[in-house]
């Protein structure tokens, strides 16, 4: 489903989806600010969302959600929001059918995105060894549903602490990505060459 537009009556957007069965794809361009949507909405359950909301703060769509893949550009995204989102993961708290997460921000005036790793607890493979990459089958982009999403390849990951399951964490000069491997930290770190 691709939707534009306006969204400021939140109601109705909300009663839509209450009433559409769980969706498999959203991409979403967003041009006005708006309010929250129920944190129960049926759309933060959509397997893949990719949000385009290039004037606005990116955390309200990313705080419920309970998909496996999500892409968001947004103006500006707080580091403590991002702190909060992966420390939530760890903790078993929430996301917890996260697969990939991807996060562009246009503004960037968050100079601090380093600081990141060190807040969230990351773990390093050494740097003298080759990380393994991390991929799965895009879900964002029709014309493109047979490709993978952008590689992942960081000596930086976290470990949840209810599985021990791992996921990379990649920060680059504009976005923040995450992706969750299917693999204990002792499997992981197994692959690393």
């Amino acid at each position: 489903m691709y939707l534009e537009g306006d969204f400021a009556d939140v109601k109705n957007f909300d009663k839509f989806f209450s009433l559409s069965p769980v969706l498999k794809a959203i991409q979403l361009i967003v041009n006005t600010k708006a309010e929250p949507l129920n944190p129960e909405s049926k759309f933060y359950e959509t397997e893949s969302i990719h949000i385009h909301a290039p004037q606005f703060k990116g955390p309200d769509y990313l705080r419920h959600f309970r998909g496996k893949h999500i892409g968001l550009y947004c103006n500006r995204y707080e580091t403590s929001d991002l702190i909060d989102l992966v420390n939530r993961w760890k903790s078993g708290e929430g996301f917890r059918n996260l697969e990939y997460l991807w996060i562009s921000i246009a503004c960037n005036e968050n100079q601090f995105l380093n600081q990141i790793l060190n807040e969230i607890g990351a773990k390093y493979i050494d740097a003298t060894k080759q990380p393994p990459t991390h991929t799965v089958l895009q879900r964002f982009d029709w014309n493109r549903k047979n490709d993978t999403t952008e590689p992942i390849r960081s000596h930086a990951y976290v470990v949840r602490e209810s599985d021990n399951l791992v996921a990379s964490v990649q920060i680059q000069e504009d976005s923040f990505s995450f992706g969750l491997w299917d693999k204990t930290e002792e499997e992981f770190l197994k692959m690393v060459s």
